[in-house]
C-alpha cells in the first residue's frame, strides 16, 4: 500500500465566484465525504495538490490528511475520487476525495497493470486489454497501488480471465462474475489471398463448369435463333 501525506483547508466560504478567485490565487477547491461523514468543503495548494497528483495517478494510494480549520487541525484518511481539469488548460479544478476509516472495508477501483509480452504477439496475434480498472473491497492498510497480471503465457486465441488474476492477501474483487475476460490475444486478421495471373489456355480448377454453362447458353440462343428463322 502507498500512503501519502497531504494538507488541506477547511472552506467556509464556497460559490463560483468565490472559486474562481481562490484559483486566481493559487489555490484548487475540493471536497472531502464518506460513508457516515460530515461532507466538508476544503482546499489546496495548487503546487502542493499538482505534485501529489502526479504520484496518485499512478496507482491507488491512501491519503494521510490533515483538515486546517483555524488554530487546529482534524486528520482523516482518503483516497482520490476523482479530478476534474479545465476542458481547454487542462488544469486541475477540482478535487474530490472519499473518506476511509483505517479498520473498515471499503471498496475503490484499483488499476491493472500488464507484466510480460504475450507469446501469441511472437506469431502475429493481437493483445486486447479488455479490463484496465478493478473494483476491489479491503481496509484502507491493504489497498494496492495496482493488481498486476502477466499475460506472458498467452498464446493466439487465448485469454486471461478474473479467475486467473492473483489478489494480495485481503484483497477481493467485488466483481462475482470470474469468467470475465481481463486481457486476450486474438488471432490476426487473414490477408486477402493473392489473385493469380491465368495463361492462356491454361487449365484453372472450376473453369470446366463456367465453360459448360456458356456453351448451353449458345446452343439456346441458336435453337431461339432457328426456331424464329422457319416461322
Amino acid at each position: 500500500m502507498a500512503m501519502m501525506e497531504l494538507a488541506a483547508d477547511r472552506r467556509r466560504d464556497t460559490g463560483k465566484e468565490i472559486n474562481r478567485k481562490r484559483r486566481a490565487e493559487g489555490r484548487v477547491p475540493g471536497v472531502i465525504y464518506g460513508k457516515g461523514l460530515e461532507t466538508r468543503s476544503i482546499e489546496f495548494d495548487r503546487k502542493t495538490l499538482e505534485k501529489f497528483l502526479d504520484t496518485a495517478r499512478r496507482g491507488t494510494v491512501v491519503v494521510r490528511m490533515t483538515v486546517r480549520d483555524g488554530g487546529g487541525g482534524k486528520e482523516a484518511f482518503a483516497v482520490l475520487k476523482e479530478v476534474q481539469t479545465h476542458p481547454l488548460t487542462d488544469r486541475v479544478t477540482h478535487v474530490d476525495f472519499y473518506e476511509v476509516a483505517l479498520g473498515q472495508k471499503f471498496r475503490v477501483e484499483v488499476p491493472i497493470r500488464i507484466r510480460g509480452k504475450a507469446a501469441g504477439i511472437e506469431l502475429g496475434g493481437i493483445l486486447e486489454v479488455v479490463m484496465r480498472t478493478i473494483e476491489v473491497e479491503c481496509t484502507p492498510a491493504q489497498v494496492p497501488e495496482f493488481i498486476e497480471v502477466d499475460v506472458a503465457p498467452l498464446g493466439i486465441g487465448q485469454s486471461l480471465y478474473l479467475s486467473n488474476v492473483q489478489f494480495p492477501e485481503g484483497v477481493v474483487p467485488t466483481e462475482k462474475d470470474m469468467r470475465l475476460t481481463v486481457a486476450a490475444v486474438h488471432t490476426p486478421k487473414a490477408e486477402a489471398a493473392p489473385v493469380a495471373e491465368v495463361a492462356e489456355g491454361e487449365a484453372v480448377e472450376g473453369a470446366s463448369v463456367a465453360e459448360g454453362g456458356g456453351e448451353k447458353e449458345e446452343a439456346a440462343k441458336k435453337e431461339k435463333k432457328e426456331k424464329k428463322e422457319k416461322e
